[in-house]
């Protein structure tokens, strides 16, 4: 009876299991597969050293605080000794291209004259060139007023580019772009709140290079310094390469086209009359009557390299150079004052 009945549940069993896999074979096989595969990757898992080493990197990859501020400290120490170099590589670029602007404007200087009977281009000063843009004749190389306000003292918008564009010069150029420098970026605040993004010119002509006056065609002398002589022809000016045409001049100096300057050499310049400027590190680009540029570093400064206030340096503003005691400003002003101009004969 005992034997019989263990039988009977050995049968029930079997048969229990065969009615299962009957039931559900696809389930069963799974579950059996899921099992050995779990397993097996288990196995792997811990035999194989390579996945022990892995695991032990991942929990060292986060860096703590103090390693991150260590890595902060070596980059801010980076940038403050790259920052120097980056700022003198963009000083020096922007020098490159004053210098090509000033070139371009040489080139249609030359070129004007060849077209008018060797004859230069007129250079009007104030206040000839803003009536030449108010009454749009435009007779002179640039027919504006530069200045701070929105707007000349007839009116004209800061920004209106007819006195350059309408100008018989334009022509000769290539373009607005060779009138700006590209470090002049300076506009004052009311020029901002009139929308007035940039002023259209850097550049200033020689006092001493073509008529200032329209009433006066032939002038002898220069108007300003009447005992040296007003260069009216390229074949008047004796050694081109030794006297500057044009050169970039301060923002709170730069009005009309007009650079006046003190040409004395035999005795010291008091202080400037119009103001070089100082873009580039200290320097000024210089552009000469044989078509080449260069930049001076100017030393002084006291009088010369000065900050822009956003006020007319004309005036007050304009410090003797006695004031530095180095001499510096004294040189400055003999070195620009022997390139201007030479004595009547």
């Amino acid at each position: 009876m005992t034997r019989l009945g263990t039988t009977a549940r050995f049968t029930d069993k079997i048969r229990s299991a065969d009615f299962q896999s009957a039931v559900s074979p696809t389930s069963s096989r799974l579950a059996q597969l899921q099992l050995r595969g779990a397993g097996a990757f288990q196995r792997r898992r811990l035999g194989n050293p390579r996945n022990s080493r892995l695991e032990a990197c991942a929990t060292q990859v986060a860096f703590t605080l103090i390693e991150l501020l260590v890595v902060i400290a070596i980059i801010g120490v980076l940038a403050a000794m790259l920052l120097p170099a980056l700022t003198h590589a963009k000083i020096r670029a922007q020098a490159t291209y004053c210098m090509s602007n000033s070139r371009q404007l040489m080139l249609g200087w030359l070129q004007y004259a060849g077209d008018n009977d060797d004859r230069l281009v007129n250079n009007y000063g104030l206040p000839y060139s803003a009536i030449e843009e108010q009454k749009q004749t435009y007779r002179s190389w640039a027919n504006n007023q530069m200045g701070w306000n929105a707007t000349d003292q007839f009116g004209d918008r800061m920004d209106n580019t007819d006195g350059i564009t309408l100008a018989p010069f334009y022509r000769y150029t290539s373009g607005l772009g060779v009138y700006k420098c590209p470090a002049d970026h300076f506009v004052s605040a009311k020029q901002a709140t009139a929308g007035i993004a940039a002023r259209p010119r850097s550049y200033s002509m020689n006092a001493f290079f073509g008529v200032y006056n329209p009433d006066v065609p032939y002038p002898a002398g220069n108007n300003n310094y009447p005992t040296y002589r007003q260069f009216l022809k390229v074949v008047s000016i004796p050694g081109p390469a030794g006297f500057f045409v044009t050169c970039d001049e301060h923002p709170d100096s730069i009005n009309d086209g007009f650079l006046q300057v003190n040409p004395h050499t035999d005795t010291a310049p008091p202080k400037w009359d119009d103001l070089p400027a100082s873009y580039h590190d200290g320097a000024c680009g210089f552009a000469f009557a044989d078509g080449h540029a260069e930049m001076h570093k100017f030393r002084s400064s006291v009088c010369t390299i000065l900050p822009v206030l956003y006020a007319t340096f004309q005036g007050s503003r304009a410090v003797p150079f006695s004031t530095d005691d180095s001499g510096a400003a004294v040189q400055d002003g003999l070195w620009v004052a022997a390139r201007s101009g030479v004595p009547l004969q």
